[in-house]
């Protein structure tokens, strides 16, 4: 029975063959679309999970009170690790780690940058790194240790075996390879390709050793005791800073798992608020919507094509076919198509899935080698096949033997109406989406296009190393001298982000425990406001005419009203320990989320804890022709270290890459959507065609135009997409003001995308739909007539 169900399928497929190319097509779409959705759902779902110990691997966070809000990071003093290791028995190691950064690597002639960690051996103990050489027990034996990974190793050595090699580290510190591990996973929260040890890390920068509790810098991880209770270990941690710290007693540290941060890492006011996980919910519903939509398309082209199959149900009823035995068949068949379109689902994977790498800037693998995803895309499919072929089958299987082996094959409205719901489903589904998309896009360009405080043309960054720092103003000059920039300034980190925030910061009129509150902070010399642009709302920038500026600042207007100083100029302000005169005040700028209101912040005048260079192209000369005199300019004072350069508004670009990502994804599955929408609307057209030949035929015979025949026809189909729109609207208005809301500066909800939708929408109906209205009003009235 089963074989001939399926040679019946076959026949079936290869006798009308455009629809059923249209069918697993359409099918074929929705599932890639599904997939490819769903591995990177499962991506997101599994990152760091890959530890053995992620069940017991926590962050240590810190709440810091901050204008009457609590702060949440990630940042924890360097003394907390050892310190709550020591005396929290619940906690078997801690580790702390520095941030991943770019450093320059030399073996022999080669010089290669190297995303570099610092960290505790006890590290490697606490997380999974498969070892390819050597082993952790002696990764770290000696202050002189350094630990590769594969992609690291190759770059420097090649296919040598790199044990034992010496490399320099930033062109002054030799170490010896102790061990080389795997690339770490692209779903861990650790990018590093160099990981050295702590010892090794406060040899080299002897601040740490020396550093106060109030020096935020550091990523602080702990794996508890197999049987600790994590809300045990937090009552302990909550006062841990408090009774070390007094000044900053109001810190408090938690433990939070380190699996759950990558997807909830927003806090508002202590408390978690979410996080990426929003979106990966939404790409998750996006790739269920997608395929439901095109197992309704099929509903819909299957249904169409009914009245060629009616005679067949009619005689199969007729010599004593039961109707479970016929929605048995028909659902045979659909699963049977829908493994076709797992083969070109499959296929399209293959093709399109490097395209969809590069637009998320993931590298996503479909897990061939994994039984359990097999098992999944092998559900996933019958699952499609049934839920497809569950409404057709019915329907088909619901016919009157004796009136359709009569010829009076007539489905009537009742039929119709399941037919338009699905419709409207799709179409509900497709406004959403379209809506979503302008809507996204509209918001990044409302904050892109929002003032950011300082000009962002033409100025690039690069990073202070080597002997650059110590002779920056004689490469200033230079630079300046040749023409290929108007301006350059050092600091202590890039202007694209916040480099770090103090507390502890006295000012005339403060009250009881303002000196608690954060604020960003930035150090550079002079030249800093004319380089970046900064507009100067009172005062004047860092001179060297004046001596006193060593131990001056400069405030924000935010850091003003904060502060409440009527006049700030001349005002006396701790800051790093030491009494500072306020010199200027600038206008806002936008330093940290473009979303967000500015915050205060100080930038001091300091020759320490400098770390970038801006500089201010030309605008009368070519950029390229300034960057090639700003490299050979550069290597005459740093020849060892390669001319690496970010411009500003690429840094500042990335601000927007959740959204950005958010948008291009919306758009790309919008269109799918789209195209798999219109293949439903263009089956529910020609079954429409179908049941009213005769009545078509009748209006021609009486004189009706085509034109009105046509217009007669696709008149449902737009009151159909009339309200799927009403429907999409009013679900799109109330998502997208609620994501909206999430921030300070947003887009307003523009009437005229709804406008713009609803007439995209009529369009796509129109395109849809005409063909088979105007074939229907063209055919000859005799062709249908004929058996009256």
């Amino acid at each position: 029975m089963i074989k001939n169900y399926i040679k019946i399928a076959w026949r079936n497929l290869t006798r009308n063959k455009f629809y059923s190319l249209i069918n697993i097509g359409g099918l074929a779409i929705g599932m890639t679309v599904s997939f490819m959705l769903l591995l990177y759902v499962y991506n997101e779902f599994s990152f760091d999970k890959f530890n053995v110990n992620s069940d017991r691997l926590y962050r240590v966070l810190i709440n810091r009170l901050s204008n009457n809000d609590t702060d949440t990071g990630t940042p924890t003093p360097v003394q907390l690790g050892p310190i709550i290791e020591k005396d929290i028995p619940e906690i078997e190691k801690t580790a702390r780690a520095s941030a991943s950064y770019d450093v320059l690597f030399n073996y022999r002639d080669k010089g290669i940058k190297l995303k570099m960690m610092a960290a505790d051996e006890s590290l490697l103990d606490m997380f999974s790194f498969d070892f390819i050489y050597g082993n952790r027990r002696n990764a770290f034996a000696n202050v002189s240790s350094i630990v590769l990974t594969q992609t690291a190793a190759k770059a420097l050595f090649g296919n040598v075996d790199p044990l034992g090699k010496v490399i320099k580290f930033d062109n002054k510190y030799p170490l010896k390879v102790s061990a080389v591990i795997k690339d770490n996973p692209q779903n861990s929260s650790f990018t590093f390709k160099v990981l050295i040890s702590w010892q090794t890390y406060t040899v080299q920068q002897q601040w740490i050793k020396t550093s106060a509790w109030g020096n935020y810098n550091f990523d602080t991880y702990a794996m508890l005791k197999p049987s600790a209770s994590l809300a045990s270990v937090n009552a302990k941690l909550k006062n841990i800073i408090a009774h070390y710290d007094p000044d900053n007693k109001a810190n408090q540290a938690f433990l939070y798992p380190f699996t759950r941060y990558h997807l909830y890492s927003t806090f508002k006011n202590g408390v978690n608020a979410g996080g990426d996980i929003e979106y990966v919910q939404l790409f998750m519903w996006l790739g269920v919507g997608i395929l439901l939509i095109a197992c309704i398309n099929f509903m819909n082209l299957s249904t169409a094509r009914s009245e060629r199959r009616a005679r067949e149900v009619g005689v199969r009823k007729a010599i004593g076919a039961r109707r479970f035995a016929l929605i048995y068949q028909f659902m045979s068949e659909s699963v049977i198509m829908a493994f076709f379109a797992l083969l070109v689902s499959l296929l399209l994977m293959v093709v399109l899935l490097p395209v969809f790498n590069n637009t998320i800037n993931i590298q996503l693998r479909f897990p061939y080698s994994n039984i359990y995803a097999w098992l999944a895309v092998l559900g996933v499919t019958l699952l499609t096949g049934l839920i497809a072929g569950s409404y057709p089958a019915l329907f088909l299987s619901s016919f009157n033997p004796v009136k359709v082996l009569k010829g009076q094959f007539e489905a009537g409205k009742a039929t119709i109406k399941p037919r338009h719901v699905l419709v409207i489903i799709q179409f509900t589904f497709t406004t959403c989406l379209i809506l979503s998309s302008i809507f996204i896009y509209k918001q990044i360009s409302y904050i892109k296009n929002r003032p950011v405080g300082y000009n962002q043309n033409n100025l690039i960054e690069l990073p202070v190393e080597g002997k650059l720092l110590n002779q920056f103003e004689s490469f200033r000059q230079d630079a300046l001298n040749s023409g290929a920039v108007t301006d350059g300034a050092i600091t202590s980190g890039t202007m694209a982000n916040i480099n770090g925030a103090t507390w502890n910061v006295i000012w005339p009129g403060q009250l009881p425990g303002e000196d608690k509150l954060p604020i960003d902070q930035m150090v550079v010399t002079y030249h800093f406001t004319s380089t970046y642009g900064l507009t100067i709302a009172q005062g004047r920038d860092f001179d060297k005419a004046y001596p006193s500026d060593s131990s001056a600042v400069i405030l924000n207007e935010a850091a003003v009203k904060m502060m409440r100083l009527k006049e700030p100029l001349g005002q006396l302000v701790k800051w790093q320990g030491k009494l500072r005169t306020v010199v200027g005040v600038v206008k806002n700028f936008v330093w940290g989320s473009p979303y967000e209101p500015v915050k205060p912040a100080i930038i001091g005048f300091m020759k320490e804890w400098i770390d970038n260079i801006g500089l201010r192209l030309n605008p009368k000369m070519p950029v390229s022709k300034s960057l090639s005199i700003l490299q050979a300019i550069y290597k005459k004072y740093n020849p060892d270290y390669p001319f690496e350069y970010k411009f500003i508004d690429e840094r500042f670009d990335k601000k927007f890459k959740t959204e950005k990502l958010l948008g291009t994804m919306s758009v790309g599955f919008t269109c799918l959507a789209i195209v798999v929408s219109c293949l439903g609307l263009f089956g529910l057209a020609l079954f429409s065609a179908e049941q009213r030949k005769k009545e078509i035929s009748i209006r021609k015979v009486l004189g009706a135009s085509i034109s009105s025949l046509w217009f007669n026809m696709s008149g449902q189909f737009i009151q159909l997409v009339l309200a799927a729109f009403l429907i999409g609207s009013a679900i799109s208005w109330y998502y997208i003001n609620q994501w909206l809301g999430k921030y300070t500066y947003h887009t307003p909800l523009s009437m005229w995308v709804f406008g713009v939708t609803l007439l995209a929408s009529l369009m796509l109906c129109l395109i849809a739909v005409s063909f088979q209205a105007v074939k229907a009003a063209l055919t000859s009235p005799v062709k249908n007539l004929k058996s009256e």
